[in-house]
């Protein structure tokens, strides 16, 4: 099943608590598109969702529970903090790069901050 058929591990460290997922246009050719265009985009994007839905609640809680693959494994917490500390570095430079950047990066920032008061297991750490 997919990327699990090259690992046979699940880290169960995160640095958004969850999985976020989202899709971005760039305005200005998604205006270009005609309405009948957009909704068969929207369309498109709400299948991804379903799919990766069904994916992680059922392909990979199948592999883990019944399968040979996904065995849950952690990074120690002193360590994932440092990847936790190289994240917001690299978020606040794409931040830098632009206005709308940075309200994308501010809405990951928020979410996160809320995760990390809410600790395990939304947040290691």
């Amino acid at each position: 099943m997919g990327w699990a058929n090259v690992t046979n591990y699940f880290l169960t460290n995160n640095i958004s608590g969850a999985w976020i997922g989202h899709f971005f246009a760039n305005m200005d050719r998604w205006n270009e598109l005609p309405p009948h265009l957009q909704m068969l985009v929207k369309v498109c994007f709400e299948q991804s969702h379903y799919h990766r839905q069904h994916w992680y609640w059922g392909g990979e809680a199948d592999l883990r529970v019944n399968g040979p693959k996904l065995k849950l494994t952690s990074i120690p917490d002193a360590e994932w903090a440092q990847v936790e500390k190289a994240a917001q570095t690299f978020w606040d430079e794409i931040a830098a790069e632009s206005e709308v950047k940075a309200k994308v990066v501010s809405v990951f920032k928020e979410y996160n901050a809320t995760m990390e008061k809410a600790g395990r297991p939304y947040r290691y750490g």
